[in-house]
């Protein structure tokens, strides 16, 4: 998530389904935590219903007003959709060439630090390798281009743990290397 001002912001909006009671927060990074534009953190939502859902939208601001802004959004992650020691989760659609970059970013969820690889995979599915990622506790961590040395590649990327006690989200990035406007990419 963004921390907001030039060159980034961000939402993040909070809804009880049942009463349908919504509020929306804005500029919460910057406003709550005081991180400046360019840094980014995570949020951890405590709450006594499971009704309680939430999102952010984190998006770049263009120094030139070509076209509006480009970003993304990201739903809540439950501890319930976590990935643990263990599992593997795939996240598919990668693409990285000429006209695109991809990225896969992680955040912990444990409060341990976490031993996180991500083994790449080429069109026909044959391992291109795996790559480390360590994330601190509560903390996240971005690969940019993962993709790079293997480029061009439309293909997937598996995540992992075997740290005891992790409990961590993963996701990806397909970006528009013209105009940065980015598709998240979930984990199945």
């Amino acid at each position: 998530m963004g921390a907001g001002g030039e060159g980034g912001d961000d939402d993040a909006v909070l809804a009880r389904r049942r009463a349908r009671v919504r509020r929306r927060l804005r500029g919460v990074l910057a406003e709550v935590f005081g991180l400046e534009p360019d840094e980014v953190g995570a949020m951890v939502i405590a709450a006594s219903s499971p009704y309680l859902i939430g999102m952010s939208r984190t998006y770049n601001i263009p120094g030139e007003k070509v076209a509006g802004t480009f970003g993304q959004a990201l739903p809540a992650v439950p501890d319930d959709d976590s990935i643990l020691a263990g599992d593997t989760q795939r996240i598919i659609f990668m693409s990285e060439n000429d006209d695109f970059r991809a990225n896969v970013g992680c955040v912990d969820g444990s409060g341990v630090t976490t031993q996180t690889r991500i083994e790449l995979f080429d069109d026909a599915g044959e391992s291109l390798g795996t790559r480390n990622m360590e994330l601190g506790p509560w903390s996240n961590t971005q690969i940019n281009r993962i993709f790079s040395d293997h480029s061009p590649v439309n293909s997937d990327v598996d995540v992992w743990s075997e740290t005891e006690g992790a409990m961590f989200y993963c996701c990806g990035s397909v970006l528009d290397n013209e105009t940065s406007d980015a598709t998240t990419i979930l984990p199945l």
